[in-house]
């Protein structure tokens, strides 16, 4: 005790002082900053988790808010239009009649008769399923006993199996008749209810929009929605999209508003419906972030370094590609495909190697250049080379932006290494009257459908003639005509098999008209272009510009491309494009600071700034002459430019999983390399492809031709039966615009109506007898000829209308482009290809038919010639021509047994307007009609028809 006192005097006194200093300090500050501290953190923690971290919860409060006001706008709106005198007058009345037919119904004898067909019918329906069910089991034994009769082959189980068989007969015969006995009673208790469930239904209609709308209003009032994150996770691309957490009524068949985020996906049916959010998300089409939610920003990848931004509105259109990449156009791309059709047609792949692209070895992508002193004058080459749109607005060919010096070097080198000159440039003298032949060999052989000599012309399949004159020398203009092939074997321009005087008078007609402009001067000097120092320096300047790309030069063959190349350029980082100095202008006026700030905006400026100006980037500068930037400017419109860009853009390095890809199958390929080959030839210049498509309300669509436009609708000639108009084909119908939803005009057949109107105003022929003088429409081709004699025709065509004076040019198809077109029109109407047995021109399948009808063929041959009937009034057979008018001929029927098919030849001779409306082909075979020859039915009748002309020889 004594030892715990003085230890505790020691403690206490060691520092008598502490005490009174501990007793003294306050942490009361500390305390209340902390706290503050805290509060403050956590209130932090709590905004920037519920509103900086969570952006989509207000987009989705918001979203449900509009979605809520909406559904009550349309409640209000149904329920005024329901409350409004008419609707009302129209509801009391149906009403009235509803209780009018509940009164007749419950009438004593009407009860009772229903009650007793009610109960009649529920011991039929019981004794019906026990009669199902019976056969069921008997069916599952039978099913048991035929497998050991197949392990055993016992006699005693196949006397089984026939029993049970003839079971099952019976149980199938008691269904039947029970079936009987349950449908009258049935169609009487509906007789019985009929007008209850009429009225019932019209009064429904009333309400149905006002119950609807209430149901939910119900509902969003009782179930509010949750707020929660949305996303697809795309487990082989490792891809989590959360898109739809801020655009959460993106795939609402209806917006609620027409602002982002809460608006509907743009034609939702094609975009959503072939590609499911669920499946592809978002991000695959518009790029961007997809896993980011802290914000809109960060969620489009619109921030510093990120490779993929968003792509807004038809620059999404770059994404196609990635799927769609073998050759079929889709709708919705429009602009990516427009851009690769023009990247083909300028021949961008001349220069640039380009994965997809410059495959058709069959063409070159300009002339070929080693016959050009035959071809043009001496003194019009260096001009063209120069300024090419100077002398030609719309050609193809770009602006090197070549000095004098240059131009003519280059001309040197081509004089000099070109074939030698054998065609002669004397023009003869012509009179008045030859021109005139010629000006209608001109539009009537077919040349407009390709070419045009008028100035002002927009740019069109073929050269612009406007000033050919000008340009070629008239021996070889002449030869050309004749034979395009044997002077450019790659060229598309078929010939037309004129002779030489018709080529004459075409070229003479040419030159005439378009060499109005020439001044009449002295000859300039162009001894130049044998310079063979000059011709050194034109070789270099070729080469530099790669002119072998696109035309075949002697001596440049096998040469390799000159330009970058271009098949990942939308993956190319942005820090290998040379901006030069224009970075900061270029950027800025895509309001940019720095590319990092969006590196796909940036990529797409540089793009577009290329396009415009190709050489701008050189400004400034000091480079080397064969340093500074060689790309040509191909004059192009801003719609151009946007359309190459976005597909440029749209070339990436990657590769997707095969589950992305939109692998075509046989039939799709086929049709669109056929496609690829009609627009290569511009088939649809002369011929017509489709017919015009109507899609009106009700989801009804009509096929056939628009007659007449009147301001308030369109008089339509139906092709096809249409059930949904109660019309057949060949019926005119009216149609009112505002039934019209949306219009595909027929596409094809562009020098049609120039024919039709010259033979209108010449011959005073009304529309439809001139359609006859133009080329055929080719509408349901497919179904109509065998593809062994298209093929065959395509190869070498031959006169199957000798009354036209515009001929089927011969195009020297190579065999794959010929079969690839036989099997487009196959294909196109789900014919068979490649093969298909013809039996009607087999001797076993006459004789057969002989064999049970003695003279057979004969009765068809004598209704063939009878004044009944007489084909050959009309019809061309072999050398022998029909009399009478042209507009009344028709096609040669001996080449019927190896052109067209059997089964179309029944279908035309029983109702050719069913196939073609407007022919003057009569409906010859009625019923009752011509039995003194063919005794039957018009089918019978068809069909013996038919096998005559497959058996037609001379």
């Amino acid at each position: 005790m004594k030892f715990l006192v003085n230890t505790k005097t020691m403690l206490t006194n060691k520092n008598p002082r502490s005490t009174k200093k501990e007793e003294g300090k306050s942490y009361l500050i500390i305390f209340v900053v902390v706290s503050f501290i805290l509060v403050g953190v956590t209130a932090w923690v709590i905004v920037n988790e519920t509103v900086d971290r969570r952006p989509w919860k207000k987009y989705q409060r918001q979203f449900y808010r509009l979605e809520y006001e909406k559904v009550k706008q349309n409640y209000e709106k149904e329920r005024a239009n329901f409350e409004s005198p008419d609707v009302q007058t129209k509801y009391r009345e149906t009403k009235n009649n509803l209780e009018r037919a509940w009164e007749e119904f419950k009438k004593p004898s009407i009860q009772n008769e229903y009650k007793k067909l009610s109960e009649e019918q529920k011991t039929l329906n019981n004794e019906l399923e026990t009669q199902k069910f019976q056969a069921i089991v008997a069916r599952n034994e039978n099913m048991e006993k035929e497998y050991l009769y197949g392990k055993t082959q016992s006699e005693q189980i196949r006397r089984e199996i026939e029993e049970s068989e003839e079971k099952g007969k019976e149980f199938t015969a008691k269904m039947k008749d029970l079936e009987g006995k349950i449908a009258p009673i049935k169609e009487r208790l509906n007789d019985l209810k009929q007008d209850v469930d009429k009225y019932t239904e019209e009064l429904d209609v009333y309400t149905a929009g006002l119950e609807r709308y209430k149901a939910q209003l119900k509902t969003f009032r009782k179930t509010r929605p949750s707020l929660q994150v949305y996303q697809t996770y795309m487990e082989d691309l490792n891809i989590i999209d959360r898109c739809m957490s801020c655009h959460v009524g993106i795939d609402r068949p209806e917006g609620v508003s027409t602002e982002q985020p809460f608006t509907t996906h743009p034609d939702r049916k094609l975009y959503l419906g072939n590609h499911p959010p669920e499946r592809f998300g978002c991000v695959l089409c518009h790029e961007g972030q997809a896993s980011a939610t802290s914000s809109v920003k960060k969620a489009h990848g619109e921030v510093e370094y990120w490779l993929t931004p968003i792509y807004r509105g038809k620059t999404a259109q770059a994404s196609c590609i990635r799927c769609h990449n073998e050759g079929r156009e889709v709708k919705g791309g429009e602009s990516l495909w427009k851009g690769k059709r023009l990247f083909e047609d300028l021949g961008c792949h001349g220069c640039h190697e380009t994965t997809g692209f410059g495959k058709d070895k069959n063409r070159m992508i300009g002339p070929n250049l080693r016959n050009i002193q035959n071809k043009v004058k001496a003194e019009w080459v260096t001009d063209w080379i120069k300024a090419p749109k100077k002398f030609r607005p719309t050609t193809l060919m770009p602006d090197f932006k070549l000095s004098d010096e240059e131009s003519r070097a280059i001309a040197a080198y081509l004089w000099q290494h070109a074939d030698e000159k054998k065609t002669t440039d004397e023009i003869p003298v012509f009179h008045e009257e030859q021109l005139s032949q010629g000006d209608f060999l001109f539009e009537q052989v077919g040349c407009m459908a390709c070419h045009s000599y008028k100035k002002d012309a927009e740019r069109g399949f073929a050269p612009n003639l406007a000033r050919i004159g000008q340009k070629v020398n008239y021996g070889y203009l002449v030869e050309w005509i004749m034979n395009p092939k044997g002077k450019d074997p790659l060229t598309r321009m078929p010939s037309f098999r004129l002779n030489q005087e018709k080529a004459h008078l075409i070229a003479i007609y040419l030159i005439q008209k378009t060499s109005a402009d020439t001044i009449t001067e002295a000859m300039p000097d162009v001894r130049w272009l044998e310079d063979k120092e000059l011709s050194q320096a034109g070789d270099a300047l070729i080469k530099k510009y790669g002119c072998f790309g696109c035309h075949e030069i002697k001596d440049m063959e096998g040469l390799g491309k000159i330009g970058t190349e271009l098949s990942a350029i939308g993956s190319k980082p942005v820090t290998l494009f040379d901006f030069g100095l224009l970075e900061k202008k270029i950027l800025g006026e895509a309001g940019l600071r720095h590319f990092t700030e969006n590196v796909g905006k940036a990529r797409r400026e540089w793009l577009q700034a290329k396009l415009h100006d190709p050489r701008q980037f050189d400004e400034g500068k000091y480079k080397k002459p064969e340093d500074r930037l060689k790309m040509p400017d191909f004059g192009l419109k801003e719609e151009e430019i946007d359309s190459l860009v976005i597909l440029l853009t749209g070339l990436r390095e990657e590769k997707l999983p095969e589950k992305y890809i939109a692998r075509l199958t046989e039939k799709e390929r086929a049709i669109a390399e056929g496609k690829r080959f009609i627009g290569k030839y511009n088939c649809i210049g002369c011929h017509q492809l489709d017919l015009d498509r109507l899609h009106l309300a009700g989801d009804i669509e009509a096929v056939g031709m628009i007659k007449l436009e009147e301001d308030a609708g369109v008089y339509f000639q139906l092709w096809e039966d249409n059930e949904k108009l109660g019309r057949k084909a060949g019926e005119t119908v009216y149609i009112e615009n505002q039934q019209i939803r949306d219009r595909k005009v027929a596409f094809g057949g562009d020098i049609v109506p120039e024919i039709t109107e010259y033979h209108v105003e010449t011959e005073g022929l009304v529309p439809e007898e001139a359609r006859v003088f133009a080329p055929p429409l080719l509408y349901g081709e497919g179904k109509k000829v065998q593809p062994e004699w298209l093929f065959e025709f395509l190869k070498e065509p031959s006169d199957l209308r000798p009354w036209l004076d515009i001929k089927m040019p011969t195009f020297s198809l190579p065999d794959n482009e010929a079969t690839g077109l036989a099997r487009f029109f196959a294909e196109v109407e789900n014919e068979s290809y490649p093969y298909e047995y013809i039996f009607e021109t087999k001797k076993e399948y006459i004789g057969a038919k002989e064999a049970m009808l003695p003279g057979y063929l004969l009765a068809a041959k004598r209704l063939f010639e009878s004044k009944d009937v007489n084909c050959i009034l009309c019809h061309v057979k072999g050398e022998k021509m029909p009399e009478g008018d042209k507009t009344g001929w028709a096609p040669d029927l001996m080449l019927a047994k190896r052109r067209l098919k059997p089964a179309w030849i029944k279908r035309w001779l029983l109702d050719p307007q069913s196939i073609q409306p407007g022919t003057k082909m009569p409906k010859f075979f009625r019923e009752g009609e011509f039995q003194d020859y063919i005794p039957g039915t018009p089918e019978e009748q068809a069909e013996v028809m038919k096998d005559y002309l497959m058996n037609l020889w001379e």
